[in-house]
């Protein structure tokens, strides 16, 4: 499952943000997280980002007999750029729990900005109902990401108006 989402702003001034260790911890912690830490390494061509982001879910009945709400989530997200584009895999597990997601994203210039565009997939490992566990997963991950998505365009719309 996957979600696309446009910018009115240029591809470069949104891979910035993407990429910012500061506005990354900002953007999590305005979004109800924990905390957060990031951790960036860049080249010419590619960032590595590096974050751990302690957060609370709301579970369903099925899961919370199973996990704790309060999570840690450890991401590993490696953009490379591709012309005037931006592609990124990345992979992000849950400290203690069997499960794996991975991603593909690409952010791509339009007429009157970007586009940014995910695709998710999700691996629980637990019997009877790790494919509810999937589902759960990717439900959440693209709720969250609508808010990241929401929450920095709000803010690329603030630093115009500024």
């Amino acid at each position: 499952m996957g979600l696309k989402f446009t910018f009115n702003h240029p591809t470069e001034t949104v891979f910035e943000l993407f990429t910012n260790p500061d506005f990354l911890v900002d953007r999590a912690l305005a979004l109800g997280e924990l905390s957060a830490e990031v951790e960036i390494e860049e080249t010419d061509t590619t960032s590595s980002i590096k974050m751990r982001r302690e957060v609370i879910r709301d579970l369903p009945k099925f899961l919370a007999k199973l996990f704790d709400p309060k999570q840690v989530l450890h991401v590993e997200e490696h953009w490379t750029k591709s012309g005037k584009s931006y592609k990124s895999q990345s992979e992000f597990t849950v400290e203690g729990q069997p499960v794996l997601v991975k991603t593909k994203s690409s952010l791509t210039p339009t007429s009157d900005g970007c586009e940014f565009a995910i695709e998710y997939n999700a691996k629980a490992k637990i019997p009877l109902v790790g494919g509810k566990v999937e589902k759960f997963i990717i439900s959440n991950c693209l709720e969250g990401t609508q808010k990241e998505l929401d929450y920095t365009k709000e803010k690329l719309n603030e630093s115009v108006e500024a």
